[in-house]
C-alpha cells in the first residue's frame, strides 16, 4: 500500500459511511437473511441433539458438551452475520465492467478503501442484521453466555479482526480476476474452503489430527474459530499447547487474528502492485 496514499484518513472515512449508506438500499434483503441464519443454526441444533441423544448427560465430543457446541454454532453463525462481505465478487465485476479504472485513477490506496468499505458494510449488517439474528437465536436456542465480561469484549474485538482477515482473503481473490477475468469458480472454492477449514460447520477441534495440523496454517481457522472460541472461553487458536489461564488464550487467540492480518495485508500490496500494472478490463 503506498504510504501517501495511506495517510488520507478523511478520505477512507468517505468510503466508510458511503458503503454504509449504500447498504441501507438492500435493507429488504436482510430480512431473508435472518430467516436463512436461523434456518442454518436450528439445522444444526437438532443435528446435534440426534448425535448426543444416546450419550450420558455431559458426555462430551473432542470437549465439547451439547450445550457448548450448540453454543458455538450459534455464536458462529451469529458473527458471520456481521464479517460477511462480497469484496471479491466487487472487484471481480470492477474488472469485467471497466469501472476498475476510476478506481486506480483515485488519490487513495485501492486496498484501503476496500477495507475502509467493508468494515462501513460491517457496521451496517451488525445494526441491522446481526442484533435481529441474535436476538431470535437467543431467544430460541440454549445459547450460553460468554464466562466473563472480559470475554465478551474480546470477542467483539476478534469478530471485528475476523473482518478484517475474510475481506483480505477475499481481496486476494478477487486480484485472480486480473489475469483470469472470470473467477466464479475460484470464488466458490474458496468459499467451501472457508466453510470447512475455518471452524464454520465444524469445530477445528473435530478434525483429524493431520488437517487441524494444516488448519493451524492457513488464515481461515482467524475468521471463525477464534472468535467462537474465545466466546467459549476455549480458545487456543488451533493449537493444543497452550495452558488453562483464560487471560492467555485470549491474547494468543487475539494475536492469531492480528499476525493473520498483518500478513495478509502485506501480501495483498505486494500482489496488487504488480497485478496493476498489467490489468486489462473487459468493458468501459
Amino acid at each position: 500500500m503506498n504510504p501517501v496514499r495511506a495517510l488520507h484518513l478523511p478520505a477512507y472515512a468517505g468510503f466508510f459511511s458511503g458503503q454504509f449508506r449504500k447498504m441501507l438500499a438492500y435493507r429488504t434483503r436482510y430480512v431473508t437473511g435472518i430467516i436463512s441464519y436461523l434456518v442454518y443454526v436450528t439445522t444444526y441444533y437438532y443435528l446435534w441433539r440426534a448425535v448426543f441423544l444416546h450419550r450420558a448427560p455431559g458426555a462430551q465430543i473432542a470437549g465439547f458438551t451439547l450445550d457448548q457446541i450448540v453454543t458455538y454454532v450459534a455464536i458462529s453463525w451469529i458473527a458471520r452475520s456481521a464479517y460477511f462481505n462480497n469484496v471479491d465478487r466487487e472487484l471481480a465485476e470492477q474488472v469485467q465492467n471497466g469501472s476498475i479504472a476510476v478506481a486506480l485513477s483515485r488519490p487513495v490506496s485501492l486496498q484501503g478503501t476496500v477495507v475502509a468499505g467493508a468494515l462501513g458494510e460491517g457496521l451496517f449488517r451488525f445494526c441491522f442484521f446481526t442484533l435481529p439474528i441474535g436476538a431470535v437465536i437467543f431467544l430460541l436456542f440454549p445459547v450460553a453466555p460468554p464466562p466473563s465480561l472480559l470475554h465478551a469484549i474480546a470477542f467483539v474485538l476478534s469478530c471485528a479482526l475476523s473482518q478484517v482477515i475474510l475481506t483480505h482473503v477475499n481481496f486476494l481473490v478477487g486480484m485472480c480476476a486480473f489475469p483470469l477475468k472470470n473467477i466464479d469458480g475460484v470464488m466458490r472454492m474458496k468459499h467451501y474452503l472457508i466453510e470447512i477449514l475455518s471452524g464454520l460447520l465444524l469445530p477445528i477441534s473435530l478434525f483429524p489430527d493431520w488437517l487441524q495440523a494444516l488448519s493451524s496454517w492457513l488464515p481461515f481457522q482467524a475468521i471463525a474459530f477464534v472468535p467462537s472460541s474465545i466466546w467459549l472461553g476455549h480458545a487456543r487458536g488451533g493449537i493444543g499447547w497452550l495452558g488453562d489461564d483464560p487471560t492467555q488464550l485470549i491474547v494468543h487467540g487475539l494475536a492469531v487474528q492480528a499476525a493473520w492480518v498483518a500478513a495478509l495485508a502485506l501480501l495483498c500490496a505486494f500482489i496488487w502492485r504488480r497485478a496493476a500494472r498489467s490489468l486489462s478490463v473487459q468493458g468501459g
